[in-house]
């Protein structure tokens, strides 16, 4: 705005909503005992699950890992699985999501 006055009252084409959400949490039918179980869990849940566990738990939990990665590490003691999982770029694979997750998995079995 100090550089271009006239910008500060222009009226935008379009109007910008501010928008909040707040999360839902729906149970699925699906539970993960061991790796088998995760990779078949993983083939059916839907994105929202994904982004749930993977995105959302870093808000939720305020961590720097996420849900998926801190079960793997800690329940069944896959630090190297986990840390490989918590490296995936979620936002390159959203259209392909959660098959980048098995292929880790599997990969790792």
């Amino acid at each position: 705005m100090k550089r271009n006055e006239r910008a500060r009252e222009r009226a935008a084409f379009e109007p910008f909503y501010f928008c909040a959400s707040d999360t839902i949490v729906i149970p699925t039918p699906w539970v993960a005992r061991n790796l088998a179980e995760f990779t078949d869990a993983m083939r059916k849940v839907s994105i929202h699950s994904i982004h749930y566990h993977f995105i959302n738990a870093r808000l939720r939990l305020k961590l720097n890992t996420n849900d998926f990665s801190l079960w793997l590490e800690n329940d069944l003691d896959l630090g190297a699985l986990a840390d490989r999982i918590n490296h995936i770029d979620i936002y390159l694979h959203l259209e392909r999501c959660p098959q980048p997750d098995i292929e880790v998995v599997e990969s790792a079995a």
